[in-house]
């Protein structure tokens, strides 16, 4: 029989009492990391003059470029709608709103998302159903303005948590000895990032990967026994797959960026590089010692013959994004954004075996529970 320690590890873990192993005071404490994080994201935010708004839930499309999740459809109405697997669309609407309005055209929220990620990722650590994104936008921006606002914000989120050390370290206790077993470093402390951060090309990346890969193979089945699935083939023209963030983040000590991904990896709003044909001015902030992608983000294609010309190209049906290509073709106006989990920093932050501890419900790809 497993002990209760070890239950509070496993994807079983809430079909055995649920209120038991929730009331339990280390789960508290998470929880309470869990509001703190989120007060201290919107201060930084609104303290940068970013405006909250209420986040959708429906809408006639949503993002498409989710990497392998489905979405969900709902009758609305006898209407084809989707629940929100991001409201990406939707944020470069409001910001250019804002900015038309006389104001900055800063704007954010914490947006509740649903995706059917696939079975594989339910033992990555790292993907739920149903999380939190918080999703920012700023007009007249381009990647590079927004990667300094992500990585300020990191930086602020993390000094206002370290003000209180000392709760963390009971919750790093607890679980310490389960991180060797999750591909996880060693935690002592929580360092505060310095600024500016780290930053590869997607090139940079993928080369450092494969000599990294090179230079010590076994890499290939420490990944075959942490997360259950075959390594995928190292790209120079894809996403970098799951695995393999989580591999360059394991050999990083700070969090840093990965950005100029090429076209193929991306969606049809990323904006390409005027002078760079097939570079994305898009990127990713990842965690360091193998906690993996905490956030994503791009300027925007907001030209409207190049949108179609990238729909067309991805085999998206033009008429699902009418609302938005009348918005692109009378108001579009360059911006750039980005969304950042809460569940992954939360998790990062408390040093978590796996991203479903962060919540009292989480939904796990393909696990039941309540």
């Amino acid at each position: 029989m497993q002990s209760q320690k070890e239950l509070f590890i496993s994807h079983e873990l809430f079909s055995k009492d649920p209120f038991e192993i929730v009331s339990n005071p280390i789960f508290q404490r998470i929880y309470e990391i869990y509001d703190k994080v989120s007060q201290y994201i919107r201060e930084f935010l609104n303290k940068n003059g970013f405006l909250e708004f209420k986040s959708i839930l429906l809408g006639p499309v949503t993002d498409p470029g989710i990497r392998g999740a489905k979405q969900i459809t709902v009758d609305y109405y006898g209407k084809e709608y989707k629940i929100m697997s991001s409201a990406i669309l939707y944020k470069q609407f409001l910001a250019a709103a804002r900015k038309k309005s006389g104001k900055e055209g800063k704007i954010y929220f914490f947006a509740d998302n649903l995706r059917l990620e696939p079975l594989e990722t339910a033992s990555m650590d790292r993907h739920l159903v149903e999380f939190i994104q918080v999703d920012l936008e700023i007009a007249d921006a381009d990647h590079f303005d927004a990667m300094k606002i992500a990585e300020e914000l990191l930086f602020y989120v993390i000094s206002r948590v370290k003000e209180n050390e000392k709760e963390l370290k009971m919750i790093w206790e607890f679980f310490q000895p389960y991180w060797e077993s999750r591909g996880l470093k060693q935690r002592t402390e929580l360092k505060l990032p310095k600024l500016p951060l780290k930053r590869y090309t997607h090139k940079e990346a993928v080369d450092i990967l494969k000599n990294t890969i090179q230079e010590n193979p076994n890499y290939f089945e420490q990944i075959k026994r942490l997360f259950k699935i075959e390594p995928k083939k190292i790209s120079y023209t894809t996403e970098i797959h799951w695995e393999y963030e989580w591999l360059i983040s394991s050999i990083n000590e700070e969090p840093f960026f990965i950005y100029d991904y090429p076209r193929g990896a991306r969606g049809f709003y990323d904006r390409e590089y005027p002078d760079k044909p097939g570079i994305l001015m898009d990127f990713d902030l990842i965690y360091p010692e193998g906690y993996g992608e905490a956030a994503s983000g791009a300027a925007r294609e907001y030209e409207i013959n190049k949108v179609i010309q990238r729909m067309k190209e991805t085999g998206e049906r033009l008429e699902k994004y009418k609302w938005y290509l009348e918005f692109l073709k009378n108001h579009g106006i360059p911006t750039a954004g980005f969304g950042i989990g809460l569940e992954r920093l939360v998790r990062y932050i408390c040093a978590l075996p796996s991203i479903y501890l962060t919540l009292p419900y989480p939904k796990i790809p393909g696990i039941y529970n309540l």
